[in-house]
C-alpha cells in the first residue's frame, strides 16, 4: 500500500502529537489500535487522517506498527521507524515513542531558531529585487520617451539603465525561459546524475561562506540521530547506516559505510572517524570517550547541543552581518539609478531653461 499524501504534507508537529499521544495512551492500558484510531479522529490534516486510518486498519488486521509505518516513507523516515522497531522489540514502546518526541521536538526547536535568522536577509534582498524589476519595467519606458524627446544627451549610466529597461521589456520571455531552462539543466545535473549529486553535497558542505556553518548543522544532525537510535536499544551498526541517511549528504554517506566496514571488524567507530578531514576532531575524540566510558548516548546528546549552539550563533552572526551589507549594496545601487535619473532630468531643465 502507497503513501497518498499528495495535496498536503504531514508537519513535524503533527508527528511530534501522534507520538507523545500514542506513547501515553499506551501507558494508560490503551490498545495499539484504538490508539492510533483516537489520535486519528483528533487530527485535522485530511492526509495524515488518510495515513492513520491505513495504519490503524494494518493494526487490526495484525501487522506490527514499524511495519505499517514503513509503507509511508514520505510521512515516517527512518529514523521514526527504526526507533519504533526497537519499542516494540523491547516492549517498551511507549517510553522509547516519548523519548522520540522529545527529541524531535527539539530538532524542530533547532529548525526553527535557523529559518528566524534567515527569514529577514531573504526578504530584503527579494523585496530589492522586486523594485529594482519594477523600475525597470515601469519606470524607466516613461522616462526614456522623455529623454528621447528632449535631445538631452545621456550619461552612460543612464544609457545602460535604459538598455537593459529595453531589453527586459522586449524579451522578458525570453529571460524567463533563459532562467528556467539554466535552473533545469541545474536541478537534472545536480539531482539525476549520481556524480552531480554527489558534487552538490560538497558545494553544500565546503562552498565559501556556506562552510562556516554546513559543518557544525551536519554535526548536529549526526551527533542527534546517533543519540536517540542508541537510547532506543539500535545496535550500533545499524544506527550508523540509519544515521548516514539522516544526515542526506553523500560525502558523510561515504564517510559513514567506511566506518561501517571498520566497525563490522571490531574496531571502535571513533578510530575510522578520527582519520576522516571532514569530521571534526572534537566527534572523534567525544565519540572515543564515550566509548571507553559507556557513556556514548551522553555524550552525543551534549555534543549535538554544542554544535547547535554553535550554528544559532553563527547563523546570527551572519544575519548581523548581512543587514549592514545588504544596506551598503541597496545605498550604491539606489544612488546609481538616482545618479543615471537625475542627471538628465537635471539637463533637461537647463535645455527648458
Amino acid at each position: 500500500m502507497k503513501d497518498i499524501v499528495i495535496f498536503s504534507r504531514v508537519t513535524n508537529k503533527e508527528k511530534v502529537f501522534f507520538a507523545r499521544q500514542l506513547a501515553v495512551m499506551i501507558s494508560s492500558g490503551v490498545a495499539l489500535d484504538n490508539a492510533i484510531n483516537l489520535v486519528r479522529l483528533q487530527t485535522r490534516n485530511s492526509a495524515f487522517q488518510k495515513v492513520l486510518t491505513q495504519i490503524y486498519q494494518d493494526i487490526q488486521a495484525g501487522e506490527k506498527l514499524s511495519v505499517s509505518l514503513g509503507k509511508h516513507p514520505k510521512v515516517f523516515d527512518e529514523v521514526f521507524i527504526a526507533v519504533v522497531s526497537s519499542g516494540e522489540a523491547t516492549g517498551k514502546l511507549d517510553k522509547v515513542l516519548t523519548h522520540l518526541a522529545d527529541r524531535m521536538e527539539a530538532m524542530q526547536v533547532f529548525k526553527s531558531k535557523i529559518k528566524a535568522a534567515l527569514a529577514y536577509p531573504i526578504f530584503v534582498v527579494v523585496m530589492m529585487v522586486a523594485v529594482v524589476v519594477l523600475m525597470m519595467i515601469k519606470v524607466i519606458p516613461i522616462l526614456k520617451n522623455v529623454f528621447e524627446e528632449s535631445g538631452v544627451k545621456l550619461p552612460w549610466s543612464t544609457q545602460l539603465i535604459v538598455a537593459t529597461s529595453d531589453f527586459l521589456v522586449k524579451w522578458w520571455w525570453l529571460v524567463l525561459a533563459m532562467l528556467a531552462l539554466v535552473i533545469l539543466i541545474l536541478w537534472l545535473i545536480f539531482t539525476k546524475t549520481k556524480k552531480g549529486r554527489f558534487a552538490w553535497d560538497t558545494i553544500k558542505l565546503k562552498a565559501p561562506l556556506v562552510k562556516y556553518v554546513s559543518y557544525d548543522l551536519y554535526m548536529s544532525r549526526f551527533a542527534r540521530t546517533t543519540a536517540m537510535l542508541i537510547s532506543s536499544g539500535i545496535p550500533i551498526i545499524e544506527t550508523i547506516k540509519i544515521t548516514a541517511r539522516a544526515i542526506n549528504n553523500r560525502v558523510y554517506i561515504r564517510i559513514m559505510k567506511k566506518v561501517i566496514a571498520q566497525v563490522e571488524r571490531g574496531i571502535p567507530m571513533s578510530v575510522p572517524l578520527s582519520k576522516e578531514k571532514d569530521v571534526p576532531i572534537l566527534v572523534s575524540q567525544m565519540i572515543m570517550v564515550g566509548e571507553q566510558t559507556g557513556r556514548l548516548e551522553t555524550l552525543m546528546d551534549k555534543l549535538a547541543d554544542y554544535y547547535e549552539n554553535e550554528v544559532d550563533t553563527k547563523i546570527k552572526t551572519i544575519s548581523n552581518l548581512v543587514e549592514p551589507v545588504t544596506i551598503v549594496i541597496v545605498g550604491f545601487g539606489v544612488g546609481f539609478l538616482i545618479y543615471s535619473i537625475l542627471y538628465p532630468i537635471y539637463g533637461l531643465v537647463n535645455v527648458i531653461k
